[in-house]
Order: C-alpha cells, then structure tokens, then sequence
C-alpha cells in the first residue's frame, strides 16, 4: 500500500509540476494586460504607406460580403487591390464581388476545402505583380476606420507580420446564455495578446486582420484544411524568425453567434484544432530552447494553455486526487502544488473576467457557468472520438 501511495503521489506531484507552467504562463499574461491597460495609448501620426493588397476568402458569403467589401473600400487608396477568392461558393458571392469592384478570383476543388486554400489562392493570384503588403480580411468582418493605415505602419516598423484586435460584437439582446462564450473570446482574442504586447512578446494570428510583408507570405505554406491555419501559420512564421506582433490601434469585428448552437460548433472546431497545434508545436518548444529564441519560445508556451475549461478541470481532479491521498497518509507537497495551481488560476480568470467586461460588457450569473462548464465536458469527449471537422462557416446571423 505503502508504494502504491508513494507512486501515486509522485504521479500527481508530476502532473501538478506540468499544468503549473500553462497557469503561470496565462496568470502572467493577463496581469501583464492590467498594467498595459493604465497605459495612454499613443497618438498616430499622418503615414504615407506602401500599396497594399487585401484578400478576402470567401465560402458562401452572399448575405455579409457587401457590407464587408464597403468596410475595405472605404480605406483603400490609389494602387491598393482588393482581391475576392469564391471558394467552392453555390451562392452569388462571386457576382456581389464583382459589382463591388473586387477582383474575383474563383476557386473550384471540392476535395481541397479549407479557407488555407483560398488564402493560397489569393496569394498565387497577386504574384504576376506582388505589392509589398498583403492583409487578410474575413467575408463577414468589418474593418475600423484606420486599421489599414495601422497594421501597413506596423508591419513596416517591425518587419514582421501584425495582427488587428479581432473581436466579435454581440446583436442587441444577446443574453446571459451566450455570456460566458463572449468571455472565453474576449479572453483569448484581446486581453491574452494584449498581455503579451505589454511583456515586448508576439501574438498569435487569429484569422481576420492579418497583414503580412510579401516577402513572408508568398513563401508561406497556407495551402492546407487546417481547422486553426492562422494558429499554425502564426507558429510557421515565429519558426522562420518573423513573428507576429499585436497592432492594437488596428480592430476588426465580426457578429457574434447568436444561437448556442453555432457558438457550440465553433467552439468545437477552434478547440479541436487547439489541441492539435498544442501536439504539432513540442518540437519548436524544443527548437526555441535549442536557439534560445525567446520570441518563439513565448509563442509556443502560449499556444500550449489549453482551452481554459480543461486546465480547470485538470487541476481540479488533481486536487481531488491528492486531497484523497494525502487522507490516505501520502505526503502533502503535491496537495500543495495542486491547490496553488487552482487558487493562481482562479485568481487570473478573476482579473481577466474583469478585463473582458470592461470590453465587451457581456452579463451571465452561476447558472450560465455551470452550464458552459458542463458542456465543454461533453465537448472534450466529441472533440476526442468524433472525426475532425473541416471549413464550416459560422452561422453568425448577418451583418447588416
């Protein structure tokens, strides 16, 4: 009995030590959010930038692309390219593309489906005439006013790929049930890169409000049905030496899911695909220590926090599990680990909760926690023993 208690400990007191490094790596970014929030932002001044050229992937895109391509052109100047990919589209995304003065690049492959490919082929389409700057911008997204302006400066200054503040807003009446979703995003879209922002470090890419130098994308490899590509080619990049940085004076937004439904599928896809980069980036966790790259190394211990939901829980049976332990007559030092574990994590949702509400001002009460706790349990087992989900597009209720 003795050495069973003696194995089960150090296996706990190992597990503790392990999930330790993704809490102290998100407690760390959202304090370093609390103290760049005290900080003013600073003011922009007037910016003579490059020509660029801005694709937008498209999939069945007809009842948000028209307010979408207004946001874009309204922001273009002379020499600027707007660059529409229909990809495998059934609707008249296509014709509203080309009435909108885009240049319309359709793309046809039932067997090669991913919104990679489509950015592929936006790519592929510029490079009779690269321009020196290439943004990406979502078909059901709507661009700030000055974004472009932003993320040109950013990408010039730095030399590296930027990335807009991606947010979703909520349809007047979204209620509590969809709160705590409004949280985990506004958590893991604003205030986590804001944190890393503050420490000097670089941001994931999150789909919408991506620019890149054409040096760096065209040689990129996007042409992929991955479910999370902008996580992946964020790591790419950061592997090849250029990653990215958060622009925040740039922001582009998106609608909200408005039923539970599609905000459970969406969900399911991004953490499904989270779970697998987490696998895929160990060998640059390695590579980033074996060049002391410190950049890379921030972005690859970022990546590697799991959904939120499952740290919790993951802790939270530890405790259980050394609690039960030590009751047992095991040593306490893993009970210790697990319970610090908890109470610094606790700590840091409580701080990025109130970060996110200053965002977002979404509401929910105990009943709507337990719920969206309750049903990433659910989600974990089908992201587990369900095949992988490819390109859907989210059902996010129009724009307009």
């Amino acid at each position: 009995m003795t050495v069973v208690l003696v194995l089960l400990s150090g296996l706990v007191g190992l597990a503790c030590a392990l999930l330790a490094i993704p809490v102290a790596v998100f407690a760390t970014e959202v304090a370093a959010a609390h103290r760049r929030r005290a900080r003013p932002s600073p003011q922009a001044l007037p910016f003579d930038r490059p020509p660029l050229a801005v694709v937008v992937p498209a999939h069945d895109e007809e009842r948000d692309l028209g307010a979408a391509l207004d946001s874009i052109r309204a922001q273009l100047r002379p020499g600027d390219r707007l660059v529409v990919v229909a990809d495998n589209c059934t609707d008249r995304t296509a014709e509203i593309a080309e009435r909108a003065g885009a240049e319309v690049v359709e793309r046809r492959n039932p067997f090669a489906r991913g919104k990679g490919y489509a950015m592929d082929a936006g790519i592929r389409h510029l490079q009779a005439a690269p321009p020196p700057l290439v943004l990406f911008v979502d078909a059901d997204c709507l661009v700030a006013d000055g974004a472009f302006d932003a993320l040109a400066r950013t990408v010039l200054e730095r030399r590296r790929p930027a990335q807009a503040v991606f947010v979703s807003v909520p349809f007047p009446g979204t209620g509590a049930a969809l709160g705590v979703a409004r949280f985990a995003y506004i958590l893991k879209n604003v205030v986590r890169p804001q944190g890393l922002a503050a420490l000097g470090l670089p941001c994931q890419l999150t789909g919408s409000g991506m620019a890149f130098p054409w040096s760096i994308i065209a040689g990129a490899r996007i042409a992929s049905g991955e479910i999370v590509e902008d996580l992946k080619l964020g790591l790419d990049c950061a592997r090849a030496g250029h990653p990215p940085v958060l622009c925040e004076a740039a922001r582009v937004t998106s609608a909200f899911p408005q039923t539970a439904r599609a905000v459970v599928d969406q969900r399911e896809r991004w953490q499904r695909g989270h779970l697998n980069q987490i696998a895929a980036a160990l060998p640059s966790l390695l590579a980033g220590l074996l060049r002391r790259d410190a950049a890379l190394l921030a972005q690859v211990l970022d990546v590697m926090v799991p959904p939120l939901t499952l740290l919790l829980a993951a802790n939270l049976a530890l405790t259980a599990l050394a609690a039960i332990a030590v009751l047992a007559g095991a040593s306490a030092v893993p009970l210790a680990m697990a319970l610090a574990n908890v109470t610094v994590l606790a700590l840091a949702l409580v701080a990025g909760w109130r970060l996110a509400r200053a965002e977002d001002g979404f509401t929910c009460g105990p009943a709507e926690l337990a719920a969206y706790f309750l049903g990433n349990v659910t989600l974990y087992r089908r992201v587990l023993t369900r095949r992988p989900l490819g390109w859907v597009r989210t059902d996010r209720g129009g724009l307009s």
